[in-house]
């Protein structure tokens, strides 16, 4: 008979899921990252595992996010799913480059705000 999941810890593995295929890792790069098996990953993933904090904290800095990021507190919007995506493209970037990121973002949304949009 097949263990009822908890929809919490279903929740944290389909995060943590997007979270590494966001970041173009396998399971197995991802485990390596993390100091944990790829099987376990794969576990953790599915909703099968109840993990300690430590695994938690490790999952995180694998993957380079706040732990906070691996719970979905709730849907995000569409807007907050493009500011997510633009985020994971940066996070790994040297500082040089979201210097400039940021000067040509600045220079966008005064664009657009003298324009008068929003």
């Amino acid at each position: 008979m097949k263990k009822k999941q908890n929809p919490e810890i279903t929740k944290f593995g389909k995060r943590a899921r997007e979270l590494r295929k966001s970041q173009k890792l396998s399971q197995q790069e991802s485990g390596l990252k993390a100091g944990l098996h790829y099987t376990y990953i794969g576990a953790v993933e599915r909703g099968e595992k109840n993990l300690s904090l430590q695994s938690i904290q490790k999952i995180a800095n694998g993957l380079k996010v706040k732990i906070a990021e691996l719970f979905p507190s709730q849907e995000l919007s569409s807007e907050e799913k493009v500011i997510e995506k633009i985020v994971v493209l940066l996070r790994r970037k040297e500082l040089q480059i979201l210097h400039l990121v940021l000067r040509v973002v600045k220079a966008i949304v005064q664009e657009n705000t003298s324009k008068g949009e929003n």
